[in-house]
């Protein structure tokens, strides 16, 4: 029987979760803080909680609490793509990067990263977003292709800057978004090639089929007169010093992101406990208990960690600091 895996609600579904509990009452507006969770009255007895993760004729659905140490240079600082890694270098390279782009945002979170010994958050920021003037193209090739011998091949340093960023799209794609280049073969049909200034000095837009060297390779291509658009978007990034040492990221970490558990109901610290106890997992059996509700209540109101890590949260807990996974299963 196949297991799928169910990601749990992120800090946002959470707190809609939790807005009866929160919204008029004496938490509403409160800080992440020791508060307590709501007792055992006011969520029904569960069932046993089983520790296979894996269907059975008893249990077709499993929700999963798992603990693992405290390890932000490990579970912050995540692999960049290498197209990522590019924009980065380039962020602290020139002191933040203004992108204008035909895609989405190459880097769509904050991220940490650890540039020279010392630690950064790179962010960003969308500004406008704007239509360009486009013509459709269409774009081939295959390995080992090569021009007609009666045909005439333009190398792409000879063609026109307008042609040259039309063409750059075409092949390569919106910039950081491509890791490399197909190996085998290519093709691009129909697709809007952008022209921005206009078309009056291209030599490709109205001229048939042509065939360009680029990189070694030579492209059958066909720009049309047939106008389009494209939505060219402007994105800011910058990176922000925020520890100089994996010592000092820890702190960091911990004063950014550490929600204590000091203060939580008998059932909830059962959960941590057993969890504790068999290695750091825990799981419930098609329904979550209440000391499973219970936790899932408190981190309603706890800063989870950036993404692609929410979900997850830092706590400390009977003296020692975790990351805190919430999951689950379903046959």
């Amino acid at each position: 029987m196949a297991v799928e895996r169910v990601a749990m609600p992120t800090r946002r579904s959470l707190l809609a979760a939790a807005g009866p509990l929160l919204v008029g009452g004496c938490l509403a507006g409160t800080p992440a803080t020791d508060q307590p969770a709501p007792s055992s009255s006011e969520s029904p007895s569960p069932p046993s909680p089983t520790t296979a993760h894996s269907p059975t004729p008893e249990c077709t659905r499993g929700y999963t609490l798992s603990l693992s140490p405290f390890a932000p240079t490990e579970q912050l600082i995540l692999p960049l793509r290498p197209a990522q890694s590019r924009l980065v270098e380039r962020i602290f390279a020139e002191g933040g990067v203004r992108l204008q782009t035909y895609g989405q945002a190459p880097i769509r979170s904050e991220r940490y990263v650890n540039h020279e010994g010392a630690y950064y958050r790179d962010e960003f920021t969308q500004g406008g977003v704007e239509e360009v003037s486009a013509r459709r193209a269409n774009l081939s090739w295959s390995d080992g292709q090569e021009a007609p011998a009666d045909e005439p091949v333009v190398a792409y340093a000879a063609l026109p800057a307008v042609d040259q960023s039309a063409l750059s799209l075409l092949v390569h794609g919106p910039e950081y978004s491509r890791e490399e280049l197909p190996r085998e073969g290519m093709s691009v049909r129909d697709s809007p090639a952008p022209y921005p200034e206009g078309t009056d000095e291209s030599m490709l837009v109205g001229a048939g089929r042509t065939w360009v060297s680029w990189e070694g390779r030579v492209y059958d291509v066909t720009v049309t007169t047939d106008e389009s658009s494209l939505s060219r978007r402007t994105f800011e990034y910058s990176a922000t010093r925020v520890a100089d040492s994996a010592s000092a990221f820890r702190a960091f970490a911990a004063e950014t992101y550490l929600t204590s558990l000091a203060i939580l109901p008998s059932e909830a610290r059962s959960v941590l406990d057993a969890a504790k106890a068999a290695g750091g997992q825990y799981e419930d059996c098609d329904e979550p208990s209440a000391g499973y509700r219970a936790v899932k209540w408190r981190l309603a109101v706890a800063p989870e960690l950036p993404t692609p890590r929410d979900g997850d949260w830092y706590v400390a807990y009977d003296g020692e600091r975790y990351r805190l996974e919430l999951g689950g299963w379903v046959a």
